[in-house]
């Protein structure tokens, strides 16, 4: 009786374990079909899986050839464009050799779901269409080759400022000056570069700052009349020392003093030295005449000192020579000499002066130009003196204007005859 029983429930529980094996094999067959339709047509499929995007653009779905078509509608390597005031300039991509990693981006993430390992693959397929993935791209280009390219930009806008100029002959004419404009390389750079590298496509507006000349149009606009001239002569035949005062002349001629300028006689005609285009020719040495580099210098300075004194301009320093010139009068010479003598005088006058200085055969001119209304009345008074045996003497100078005098001392001289 009780193996009969025992046979009914073996019986049972063998239908029970033929169904839940039926249901489990069901179940697999069930699992197959879906992952074979799952590889087939989403892991598997040939196309990018879904939410993946290279820079903003989605390429879901996608077969590489149209992922990199759709990408590079939006985001291709472009010419760029720039400007300053009305002036258009581009830079070509292909000259900068400018490209995208697009095709490097779409193969990544063509390849996101395609590890070479079926389950893992699987695993990457459902993160990465849960949470997304995102590329974005990058830009490389020649960096020479666009450096040449902004130089060549820089070199047709860059222009040096230029100061107004004046010349006389026939009148007094003024050259109107120009302001400079410099290409600021370094912040234009960094604009191109992060336009390259945004893909940002703008118009960009050049980086440009303008430099002021230091002598402007209107600095110069009052010069209209001539101050004061002054000349001396000299023997043209020694052709040195003529040498010399035709190029110092010439190295303080067209010297433009704006109001409060200082000038000084030596900076203007450098060091008396043979390479600096000096000849030898005699200078006076104690009592005595020796060659040296710039003999004949001093009458130029001389000249123009007078030139300087007659026109009103305020004198700085000036000393006489220790003996006295055959040019002009005791009193009224100036002696020049490379470090511890110079020629100076400073423009004390409301307006800009512009000073001329030339030789003509056998003369040295030097003329004071200026404004009409600086313009004043001046006497110069020289008291000549004896000092223990030595010929001295002390000038003075007498300025009027708007019917009011003032004089003033300039120096004192002493010459060894």
């Amino acid at each position: 009786m009780s193996d009969d029983i025992k046979t009914e429930s073996d019986k049972k529980n063998k239908k029970i374990y033929r169904r839940v094996g039926l249901v489990i094999g069901i179940i697999i067959i069930f699992i197959c079909i879906a992952l074979n339709y799952f590889t087939k047509n989403s892991l598997y499929n040939g196309k990018i899986a879904d939410n993946i995007f290279v820079q903003g653009v989605e390429i879901s779905q996608m077969g590489k050839e149209e992922a990199i078509e759709a990408v590079n509608k939006k985001y291709k390597p472009q010419n760029l464009n720039l400007s300053y005031e009305k002036n258009n300039y581009e830079i070509n991509c292909e000259d900068i050799e400018l490209k995208y990693n697009t095709e490097e981006l779409v193969e990544q993430a063509y390849n996101s779901t395609r590890t070479g390992s079926y389950f893992n693959d699987i695993a990457s397929y459902i993160s990465v269409t849960s949470e997304g993935k995102k590329y974005t791209i990058k830009a490389t280009y020649n960096e020479e080759k666009l450096d040449k390219s902004i130089e060549k930009i820089a070199k047709d806008i860059n222009q040096d400022a230029k100061n107004a100029t004046v010349s006389v002959g026939g009148g007094i004419s003024i050259t109107p000056s120009k302001t400079g404009l410099k290409f600021e390389t370094k912040e234009n750079k960094k604009l191109i570069e992060e336009a390259l590298n945004n893909k940002k496509y703008d118009t960009i507006d050049l980086k440009v700052s303008v430099t002021k000349p230091r002598i402007s149009t209107e600095d110069v606009s009052s010069i209209n009349t001539t101050l004061a001239s002054f000349s001396t002569t000299f023997n043209s035949a020694l052709v040195e020392r003529s040498y010399n005062i035709g190029l110092s002349a010439q190295r303080v001629s067209n010297v433009i003093l704006k109001p409060g300028e200082t000038f000084s006689y030596n900076e203007h005609t450098g060091m008396r030295l043979l390479s600096n285009g000096y000849l030898n020719a005699p200078v006076i040495v104690g009592n005595d005449y020796e060659d040296a580099p710039g003999g004949g210098v001093c009458q130029t300075s001389t000249t123009l000192f007078n030139a300087a004194l007659l026109s009103g301009l305020q004198i700085d320093q000036v000393r006489n020579h220790s003996k006295t010139s055959q040019y002009v009068p005791r009193g009224r010479d100036a002696m020049v000499n490379d470090g511890d003598s110079d020629l100076k005088f400073t423009n004390n006058f409301d307006h800009a002066v512009y000073i001329q200085c030339y030789r003509s055969g056998s003369s040295v001119v030097a003329a004071i130009y200026g404004a009409s209304q600086d313009r004043v009345g001046v006497n110069i008074r020289v008291d000549n003196f004896t000092y223990n045996g030595l010929p001295g003497a002390k000038t003075y100078r007498t300025i009027t204007k708007n019917g009011k005098s003032k004089t003033s001392y300039i120096y004192t001289s002493v010459y060894r005859k």
